[in-house]
Formats: C-alpha cells, structure tokens, sequence
C-alpha cells in the first residue's frame, strides 16, 4: 500500500508540474486583472486632476471634481479588494517607502497635540489630507505595477492637461483665464499650472520614446507645445526649470542608445521653442533678468534666510505644524497670514523637525532609487525623469499636499515592483522548463 501511495504522489506531483510548465510557457501564470470599476474609477480621478482647482457653481467649500472622483475610487478599491469576500483579492503589502512616510505622519500627529488651539482646525484638516494622500500612494502604486495601467494613467493625465492647456490657450469659455502679467486659468496658482504643464512634457516625451511608430512619435513631440507655451504665459521661472530637468534626465541617459540621435533633435527642437517663447514674452524675460541680475526671487531671497534662521533656532523638532507658518509670516512682516516656504526641504524641517524630516525624506530616497533602479523597465526612464522634475518643482513650490506628487512616487516605486515581478516570472520560466527537461 505504501508503494501504491507513493507512486500516486509522485505521478501527481508531475501532473502538477507539467500543467504549470504548460501554464508558464503559454503565458497564463499572470496575476489577477483589476476590475473595470477600480480602472475606471482611477482613470477619472487622474482625469480631473488638472482641472481640480475649478470653482464649479454646484459645488461649493473644498469639494472639487478630484476629490469626487478620487472618493469613488477609494469605494472601488475597497470594494474589490473587501477582506470578508473570499472572491476578491487582499490588499497589496505596502512598499518599503510607505513606512517611513507613515513614520512622518506620526511625529507630525504628535506635535499637533501641542500646538495652540487656534491652530487645531487647520492642523487636523491637513492632518486627514495627509492620510488620504498616503494612502493614495499606497493604492496607485498597485494599480501602476500593471504596465497596461500605467500606460492608460500616462495617456489620460496627458489628454487632460492638454485639454487644459487648449482651453488656456485659446481662452474658451468656463477656462477662465486671469492674470494681468502672469496668467493662469481656473482659480490656479500660476506656478501650479506651471508644474501641470511640465508634468505632461515630460510624460509626453517618454511616451513618444517608447512607441515603436515614427509617426505616433512625431505626434507625440509636436503636442508638447502647447504645454511649453502655457509654461511660459505663467511666468514660473521654476516651471520651466522643473521641465528642463526632466529633459536633462532624458538627455543624460540616452544619449549613448540607439534613441541618442532623436534625443538630441527633440530636445534641442524644445529648447528653441522654449527660447523663443521667452524671448518673445516680456513679462518672462523681465523676470529671469530680475532673478539673475537684481536676485529677485519673488520673496524667496528674504524667506529663505529667515526659514534656515528659524531651523538652527529649533532643529529637532521644528516649530509644530502651522504655528511655524504663522512665526514665519510674523518675521517676514506678514502678520495675521501664513506664509509658505516655497521650498520642500524647508516646509518639513520647520514642521516636524528633524526627527520627522529625516525619515520623510528615507521615503523619497527610496521612492527615487526605485526610479533608477528601474532604468531598464518597460517604460526606460521616464519613472526617474518624472520624479526629477516633481523634485525640481518642489525646491521653489510646497507640493507635499499634491496629488501628484504622491502618485509621482507610486509610479516609481511600482516601476520597480513590475520589474522585479518580470524578473520573477522569468526565473519561473525557466525553472520550469529545466525541471521539465
């Protein structure tokens, strides 16, 4: 009996193997498709990002399409991935990086308990921002490690700021563009705007370097223009700087491929557009030329001072949320308001301190080794190039409440994970075949 046994755990254990091989060989062992709703639900979501800041008249308060959107996303995820059902997936382990931004939650939670009462409501509406920010980051970078997804995420953030930039441009009705020298549209901060249209341009350049179509690439590098023209009708000095570094990445790290020719004419072919326009836009000129020569940085060359000042006066554990906001508009002579850094770095040093800062900025270390970790992946650079030009971005602006940037980071850090999944199946593979040979 014991032989019998034996011989039929052993016969079933190569049916076994063999029907895997068969499986792995035919591109079947895959994980599961995400659900239309979750898709759908997402895709929305990125779709009205661009237009979040729109001052609609059946909303009113902070509702804003994105956050609409976004709410119906998270009921979707939940929904699919509902631990009591047995047929729907369970929640993806959280990536590495999302510890330590969790870790920056807490300390920044804890200081809040302190800080003064008038401050309290604005501390706690942050403090929830923050939580559904991370946990954003946390859902989009699974949905992202899917490459079909990450494609159709790319596509529909671009389709929507060219919308955008379109209606910025030819100044349709509802687009509401405003400004007397530095124009912007839909209630947005012209710096905003700014880091939308440098977002797209670098996304539109990765997408046009990986299509195998010369006519779709062509396509691809011509509808940049219009982001580059609304770049420069903001007259964001760091926009534009945002959107050059993200360039630079391509330039940098192409330029011995096969790509290095077009990398070169595409690149240069910007940079004289970009030229021109600024050239051509007295309101931009004036302003590089009070920056380099007069170093007139908007404020930032007094603010800056004062904000390191205020560091060394408490650097372990910062000034508190929003107190430190308000001690900054004190001594910068902005009494009763509060004034931003306009730097990343200096927003979470004054307040959290380091003991918060330090392990905020471990996330983005390895979101950002992620990305170059990543180089080789489907989509080539362009996670590292994306990630670059949020960080240039965040050196002049404060976008640590922005969708973007989290879902920036989850690109990158899902880049990795669908990298490391491939890399998983192919030892499969071929683990399979020696066993079946």
């Amino acid at each position: 009996m014991t032989v019998f046994a034996n011989t039929r755990a052993y016969v079933k254990r190569k049916s076994a193997t063999a029907v895997s091989t068969h499986r792995v060989r035919r591109g079947i062992v895959r994980a599961k498709a995400t659900s239309w709703s979750v898709r759908w639900s997402f895709l929305l979501f990125v779709f009205t990002l661009p237009f979040q800041a729109a001052d609609l008249v059946f909303m009113s308060g902070s509702l804003s399409l994105a956050k609409i959107s976004g709410l119906l996303f998270f009921v979707c995820y939940f929904l699919d991935h509902n631990p009591l059902s047995s047929r729907r997936e369970p929640f993806r382990h959280p990536p590495r990086a999302i510890w330590w931004f969790v870790v920056y939650l807490a300390v920044y939670t804890l200081n809040g308990l302190v800080i003064s009462n008038e401050f309290f409501d604005l501390f706690f509406s942050r403090f929830a921002t923050l939580v559904q920010l991370i946990v954003l980051f946390w859902f989009a970078s699974d949905l992202l490690s899917d490459e079909k997804m990450t494609r159709d995420f790319l596509v529909t953030y671009s389709i929507s700021a060219l919308i955008f930039a379109i209606g910025f441009i030819l100044q349709v009705p509802g687009f509401s563009v405003t400004g007397d020298d530095r124009l912007t549209a839909l209630g947005n901060n012209p710096n905003a705007v700014a880091q939308l249209m440098a977002l797209a341009s670098v996304m539109l350049i990765g997408l046009a370097f990986n299509t195998k179509q010369f006519r779709k690439s062509i396509l691809l590098s011509v509808l940049i223009l219009p982001f580059i023209a609304v770049m420069v009708e903001t007259g964001s000095r760091g926009g534009v700087l945002a959107f050059l570094s993200g360039c630079f990445i391509y330039g940098l790290l192409f330029w011995r491929s096969k790509q290095g020719l077009a990398t070169i004419l595409l690149g240069a072919f910007g940079f004289a557009v970009l030229v021109y326009l600024v050239v051509s836009n007295p309101v931009f000129s004036d302003r590089v030329e009070e920056s380099y020569y007069g170093g007139n940085l908007a404020g930032r060359e007094t603010i800056y001072p004062t904000a390191i000042d205020m560091i060394s006066e408490q650097p372990i554990f910062g000034w508190h949320p929003m107190e430190f906001a308000h001690e900054l508009s004190s001594r910068l002579g902005w009494r009763g308001e509060f004034r931003d850094t306009h730097n990343l770095v200096l927003w979470v040093l004054l307040e959290v301190g380091l003991i918060g800062a330090v392990p905020f900025f471990i996330g983005l270390w390895l979101c950002g080794q992620a990305a170059w970790k990543v180089r080789a992946g489907s989509f080539g650079v362009l996670p590292l190039a994306l990630f670059t030009t949020m960080l240039v971005a965040n050196m002049s602006g404060t976008g640590i409440i922005d969708k973007e940037f989290w879902l920036v980071l989850a690109l990158a850090v899902a880049a990795e994970f669908s990298l490391s999944k491939k890399s998983r199946r192919r030892l499969v593979l071929r683990m399979a075949s020696r066993h079946a040979a």
